[in-house]
């Protein structure tokens, strides 16, 4: 008797440490290939950009030493990448957005649209001229993998774009399952 209670006292433990390890996490790793531009250009993102309005260099980052900039006055520019999901996951979106005004301090018409999935989650256009701001979303995944696109205009001047994250939210759903498997992992010792 003192077996099996020892078996689903550890078995608590170990899942109550599992829980405590997730959620007690200021910053997991995020699932976005060079979401902090730091290899100083746009590898791991597919691009629509132009070429000499837009770009990655050292000039304006939010964090670490590189940063993307998007200041084509003549269209719109796109990033995008494909993140591997899982459908009904939760996932934490995160960016961070700066506004730059021309010589003359106008920073419009600009605009600026973040995609999830193919769906617009926020747009924003003729931006007033501001340091960075960060912008963050839950959002759930509805596929194996889902697409992160971001899309820029910017005519006077320049929008700064760094610190792009996407961070799967540690599901209930596993929790669950590992109490269903203690539960039977002392079923089974109880009745052998």
């Amino acid at each position: 008797m003192g077996k099996r209670i020892s078996d689903l006292l550890a078995g608590c433990l170990v899942a109550a440490a599992m829980l405590l390890s997730t959620t007690g996490q200021a910053s997991p790793n995020s699932i976005v290939v060079n979401g902090d531009f730091e290899t100083g250009d746009f590898t791991g993102w597919t691009i629509s950009i132009d070429p000499v309005f837009d770009g990655v260099d050292d000039a304006a980052p939010q964090a670490g030493t590189y940063a993307a900039f998007f200041g084509n006055p003549d269209g719109i520019s796109e990033i995008s990448q494909t993140i591997t999901t899982v459908p009904g996951g939760e996932y934490h979106i995160s960016f961070w957005l700066q506004v730059e005004s021309d010589a003359f301090g106008n920073p419009i018409p600009n605009s600026f649209e973040f995609d999830w999935g193919g769906t617009p989650e926020l747009a924003l256009s003729n931006l007033a001229e501001s340091p960075y701001v960060q912008y963050s979303f839950d959002l759930t995944a509805t596929s194996t993998s889902t697409e992160l696109a971001f899309f820029f205009s910017d005519g006077p001047a320049f929008l700064d774009f760094d610190s792009v994250s996407a961070v799967p939210e540690p599901g209930s759903l596993a929790l669950v399952t590992l109490a269903g498997g203690l539960i039977a992992f002392v079923r089974r010792r109880r009745s052998a």
